[in-house]
């Protein structure tokens, strides 16, 4: 599953939000995602994902930055 779509099934998990509808430049607080959310939402990406990001990722501000935060990761764990 691509990160994309793991991404927009934790946002409707935690939100009203249809899934299709996130957009990478979707603002995650538009989204309904405050801080909180975005912890769950990191936590699951993780256990999905099979992989830890740590606490020293930053925040942030759209789908495409959190996107961006798992391309990092990924490519610095290949």
């Amino acid at each position: 599953m691509q990160a994309l779509e793991i991404i927009r099934t934790g946002i409707a998990e935690n939100t009203d939000i249809a899934p299709e509808t996130v957009t990478p430049d979707s603002r995650l607080d538009e989204l309904g995602i405050d801080s909180f959310a975005l912890l769950e939402l990191i936590f699951s990406l993780e256990e999905q994902m099979n992989i830890e990001l740590g606490s020293d990722i930053g925040t942030p501000e759209t789908v495409q930055g959190l996107m961006d935060i798992l391309s990092e990761h990924l490519a610095l764990d290949a």
